[in-house]
């Protein structure tokens, strides 16, 4: 099977606030590593990275309580037999830089054509009051 390539090059930076990874309060470093697995299936190995958020998020896995643990998280992740010493590379770091420096080469081209940057935000009627934690598409409609 092909290894799947996200389309814009783009990173998903894991968090590893529990509610995130199981809709509860409680995970674990196992939660963790096939969070950051099923990413890798559906983006590809280029298009993950840690993201953590141990800054701002009060539940964390178990095992997986600061950035000390990272090595335990890799182990983990060699375990699955989906990953290689490159690819952990990528994960912790490489795919972050290589982001940035195509962000930075954008910047630069707008910049010499003159271009001006565009925000948008998802209007919060689309939302409709749901959460993370749901596997509704806010945008497809009910009947």
């Amino acid at each position: 099977m092909a290894v799947p390539q996200a389309l814009n090059r783009g990173l998903v930076m894991v968090n590893f606030y529990s509610q995130f990874l199981t809709c509860t309060n409680a995970s674990s470093i196992q939660d963790a590593a096939e969070h950051i697995n099923h990413i890798r299936e559906v983006a590809g190995v280029d298009s993950v990275g840690l993201g953590a958020g141990y800054d701002g998020i009060n539940f964390t896995p178990t095992g997986l309580e600061d950035v000390s643990s990272y090595p335990a998280l890799f182990a983990q992740l060699v375990g699955s037999g989906k990953w290689n010493t490159e690819d952990l590379k990528k994960l912790a770091g490489l795919n972050f830089l290589r982001v940035l420096r195509e962000v930075e080469k954008v910047k630069d081209d707008m910049a010499r054509s003159g271009a001006e940057p565009f925000e948008d935000n998802i209007a919060t009627k689309y939302l409709k009051g749901r959460t993370n934690c749901t596997s509704e598409d806010p945008f497809q409609k009910k009947n």
